[in-house]
């Protein structure tokens, strides 16, 4: 009778034979950030250096394996009344614990799915710069807010490079003063944060992104910093940052600043809040950078702004850099 590690290490081997030579070897290939399956069959990549192009095609053997081998791995079941899987690769060989997101009939005509990869290589801000991805005077507003421990909110629309420049301001605060403690809170592991002084948790089945802020602000932090906000927990999210916990960083998918503002609003009142917070989110957000894609590349900054109040309902911003 097999042990339950061998047993494992079984359902992870088969996993790499159904993914196959060519998504392993774009698992391991470090400018690709995102591997996805369309329903006809075709592979597209997304890579840093060339953007999305076509990478081949999946029976629909192989794909439905891939599937099935996620789900059973972790427990679960995809079928006609479970057709959405959501999920993380293990932890072996080439596979990272990367998302993964898939779907088989009804929602769709064939089995699909992405692979999204945790970004290996940390950008600075100088690198930003120097890529023109952003301007030295963009950079000299991020590095100022950053040293100020001011609170920032990060975003753009699915796949902008949200999380890429969420870690290069990490990284500015960890060389500010690496003697802080950062809390690091997330759905899926992509932030990366080279302080020794650092938590990083992850919601779960259980537990919400609620549930770790509240025990984030139990924990000591300097600085809490989280992968995305999505619902309720953004008011959680602004009374932390209002109550002794200054210079974080968050996310939210957005088109632009003042979307942004409106969304954070917006998911603020999903706690059962009578009026907008307006006032606590102008004391508490210090600054929104808005990042775009352009092409086939990712990660530009477009706009840096505070919020300077509200007229007629309007969110009236100023431009930081």
């Amino acid at each position: 009778m097999l042990s339950l590690a061998e047993s494992q290490k079984r359902l992870y081997e088969k996993l790499c034979s159904d993914l196959g030579e060519t998504i392993i070897g774009f698992l391991q290939d470090r400018n690709v950030h995102e591997i996805m399956l369309n329903p006809n069959g075709e592979l597209w990549i997304d890579s840093s250096e060339r953007g999305q192009i076509h990478a081949g095609y999946l029976s629909v053997g192989q794909s439905t394996s891939i599937l099935n081998s996620i789900a059973g791995i972790h427990g679960l079941i995809v079928s006609a009344l479970h057709p959405r899987l959501e999920t993380d690769l293990p932890y072996f060989s080439p596979m990272k614990g990367e998302r993964f997101t898939g779907a088989v009939p009804p929602i769709v005509s064939s089995p699909c799915f992405t692979i999204r990869k945790r970004c290996e290589m940390v950008m600075t801000l100088d690198d930003y710069v120097q890529s023109q991805r952003m301007t030295l005077g963009q950079a000299n507003v991020l590095r100022q807010l950053i040293h100020t421990r001011k609170n920032i909110l990060v975003c753009g629309g699915p796949g902008s490079g949200k999380t890429t420049l969420t870690n290069a301001l990490i990284d500015e605060a960890v060389k500010t003063d690496s003697q802080q403690r950062f809390l690091i809170l997330e759905d899926v592991p992509e932030l990366q944060c080279k302080a020794r002084n650092s938590v990083a948790m992850l919601t779960s089945e259980s537990v919400s992104m609620r549930d770790l802020l509240h025990a984030a602000m139990r924990m000591r932090p300097d600085r809490i910093l989280i992968g995305e906000v999505r619902g309720r927990e953004a008011l959680d999210l602004l009374k932390a940052w209002n109550t002794g916990c200054p210079g974080g960083v968050c996310t939210v998918h957005a088109n632009g600043a003042e979307e942004a503002i409106q969304r954070l609003i917006d998911l603020s009142m999903e706690a059962g809040l009578s009026q907008p917070p307006w006032s606590l989110l102008q004391h508490t957000v210090d600054a929104v950078a808005a990042v775009v894609r352009r092409q086939h590349q990712k990660g530009f900054v477009g706009e840096i702004v505070s919020i300077k109040g509200r007229s007629d309902e309007k969110i009236l911003l100023e431009i930081l850099g």
